[in-house]
């Protein structure tokens, strides 16, 4: 949902650090009827989770995660399942290496879309340098069949990370990643799922 914490951004604000970026924390909210916009009357920490505002490549990668959760979930719409999947993610973030960071949120939003009941199989590739990925099954193909192009680097770099794998993705490999869950994900929502987080803070 939407909300406002006033005053947040003040010297004295009772907030104190509960409302940095990618925080778990426990909060009142007074909803306000038929208004897309709440407000927070009180919030605490559940848990820090101070190193993912440290370093850029953990702060993209928790962007990541959440900017998919919004794009997806329906607004003041709860599922437990998502939001237990976030936290978890976050908490493992918050104590990955930073050069390893981006193969964790590959791994949470392989983790949501199985969540959602569109999982990508990622089975044994094909022999060959480019393998493709099924639009509706995600089931992985011989290059040359119907599917979203990928190079065998990026789909074994998505495979480790879907199997939980932290593993370093090269620039080149990222970008084909980002193309196929975006596509994939478009595909399964019939609405166009494109992130603005990916190459903002490169």
């Amino acid at each position: 949902m939407g909300v406002v914490a006033k005053g947040a951004r003040t010297t004295k604000s009772a907030f104190g650090s509960a409302m940095e970026p990618l925080s778990h924390i426990r909060c009142t909210v007074y909803h306000r009827t038929m208004k897309d916009l709440h407000t927070i009357a009180k919030a605490e920490l559940v848990h820090p989770l101070r190193r993912l505002g440290t370093d850029l490549e953990l702060l993209r990668s928790g962007l990541l995660m959440c900017e998919m959760v919004m794009k997806t979930q329906a607004q003041e719409q709860a599922d437990q399942r998502v939001f237990d999947l976030l936290v978890a993610a976050l908490h493992r973030l918050n104590d990955e290496d930073p050069a390893t960071a981006y193969s964790v949120s590959v791994g949470f939003r392989c983790d949501l879309a199985n969540c959602m009941g569109f999982g990508l199989p990622l089975g044994d590739p094909p022999p060959g340098a480019v393998v493709r990925i099924g639009l509706t099954d995600g089931v992985v193909r011989r290059d040359g069949e119907d599917g979203l192009r990928c190079s065998r680097s990026a789909y074994d770099a998505l495979r480790a990370s879907a199997a939980g794998n932290a593993c370093a993705v090269s620039h080149a490999d990222e970008l084909e990643i980002e193309s196929v869950l975006s596509l994939y994900f478009s595909h399964h929502l019939d609405t166009r799922v494109v992130s603005s987080v990916a190459s903002a803070l490169r």
